[in-house]
């Protein structure tokens, strides 16, 4: 079996809003949530995957956003690159779907502190 394929990325997009605060895009899981993640198809690299997944899955404009941080996220099962996305307000696409929610930066906090981060970003 290729290693590759079973690779995943995981990314999240700040959202800059235009009264100044942020918000961060998520994926609720239960009662918790997690980063929005990707697999890593043989002929992608982790970064195409993730906007992929940005451009399919959220409907987003990706050239509306920019990416301003790569990092790794390590839990117990496994090792991810994190991409950090951010985009202004203006962009936002209105109906996300469900499975995808825009959080607060207190609840971002609660998330990366389930993860291991390496050279955490300071947002």
């Amino acid at each position: 079996m290729d290693v590759l394929s079973n690779k995943k990325v995981a990314g999240t997009i700040m959202l800059n809003l235009n009264d100044g605060s942020k918000k961060f895009l998520v994926h609720p899981v239960g009662e918790s949530m997690a980063f929005v993640t990707a697999k890593v198809s043989e002929d992608m690299t982790g970064l195409a995957s993730m906007l992929q997944v940005f451009k399919e899955e959220i409907q987003l404009d990706v050239t509306s956003i920019n990416l301003v941080e790569l990092t790794n996220a390590h839990t117990d099962a496994e090792n991810m690159p994190l991409f950090v996305f951010e985009m202004n307000e203006d962009h936002v696409v209105p109906s996300i779907d469900d499975r995808y929610v825009w959080e607060k930066p207190s609840e971002l906090k609660t998330l990366l502190a389930s993860y291991d981060i390496e050279g955490v970003p300071m947002f």
